[in-house]
This record gives C-alpha cells, structure tokens and sequence, in this order.
C-alpha cells in the first residue's frame, strides 16, 4: 500500500458537467475515505466562465446547474465545509450521470436541499462567486497546464503539493483495481521527474 507516501490531504478540481469527472469522484471519494485523508471540492468550469447567451442553447441548462455547483463548491470551501459539496455533489451526479437526469439550476438546487445544505441555497446564484470560479480553474492550470480540462486531482505530500489532470476512469474502479490505481496515483506524486501518462480511451464513461 501507499501510506509510505504520506499523502495528508486531495484537492478535487471538478465540473459537475462531466461524466468521466463522476466516475474519478466515485473512486476518489472511496479511496481517500478508507485512507482517512480529508478531501477538498474546488472548482473547474469547462465553460471557462462564457456567458450563458453565448452559449448554444443546448447546452445553457447543463452550464447553469453547474455554475450552481462550482459557486457552491467555492463558498463551502471558503467556509470549511467541504463535505457539503461533495453530498451535493454525490446528488447531482447520481441523477445526470447514472440516473440520464437532464442537469439544470433547478436540479443543483433539489440536489443541495437533499444534502442538507438549505443555508447556502443563495450561493448557487450569486453570481460573484464567479471569480472566486474563474481562479479555482486557474489554480488547478498551474498543475496540469492550460490543455487539461476536468478533473485535475492535486495531492498534498511530504514534500509539498502535485497535481494531475484526471485520472480519467471508465467505469470507476473497485477493490484490489482501487487500491492499485491509488498507489500508482500517490507513487507518482511523489516522484518530481514524472509529469505525463496517457492511453487511448476505450470506454465510454
């Protein structure tokens, strides 16, 4: 196992418009609950913070619901209260991803109320936790570099922070398959020569 590697704390950048960003959140979160390692949610808008109306009309519902997601992803985190948005987010996930739910405002506000997050209900519209948006993605680049998208998972070590794009899963892994791609993940953060891996995907997410 990894704990030689002394990861102490992940940081989750994350749009909940992805479907191969659930599927790394599904291992993610199962992986750092059985380690104790406490988990951040910040924020990663694909969208890169374009007006809604300039966006096509197809995808303005699914950009919206998760703006709604990254605003709150970025006052929970402001206030400590980071397990907020993971159940929030472990909600709204379940329902686009898994359950072919259309994503909207509408839908990150039923999925807030069933994580018991009723006090930040204004969050999800405040549109001047844009910013606070807008640097969360930029913070996650200066990991993974300005090509790499959702999610970008950084890792808090001995010697300091490392960050990657992904891992990109399909379907999320499970068991021994869980422990193993940890121990990879954790292996090379810990190694400041290595910077990239890649394969082609195969599976849809």
């Amino acid at each position: 196992m990894s704990d030689h590697f002394d990861v102490t704390a992940v940081t989750f950048h994350f749009d909940p418009v992805c479907p191969w960003t659930w599927r790394t959140a599904q291992w993610l979160v199962a992986a750092v609950r059985r380690r104790g390692i406490p988990l951040a949610y910040r924020a990663f808008d694909l969208s890169d913070g374009v007006p809604l109306d300039e966006l096509p009309a197809e995808r303005r519902p699914a950009v919206a619901g998760s703006r709604c997601l990254l605003r709150l992803a970025e006052a929970a985190h402001a206030d400590g209260r980071d397990t907020l948005t993971g159940a929030a987010y472990a909600a709204y996930g379940a329902a686009v991803h898994d359950g072919g739910a259309a994503p909207s405002p509408e839908l990150a506000e039923r999925s807030l109320a069933e994580a018991g997050g009723a006090t930040y209900a204004d969050v999800l519209h405040d549109p001047a936790l844009d910013r606070p948006v807008a640097r969360a993605r930029a913070q996650a680049q200066e990991f993974s570099g300005s090509n790499a998208g959702s999610p970008v998972t950084v890792l808090t070590t001995a010697t300091g922070e490392r960050g990657f794009f992904g891992p990109v899963l399909a379907p999320a892994p499970t068991g021994p398959d869980a422990d193993r791609l940890w121990d990879v993940l954790a292996g090379a953060a810990s190694v400041p020569q290595f910077f990239e891996l890649r394969a082609r995907r195969t599976a849809k997410p």
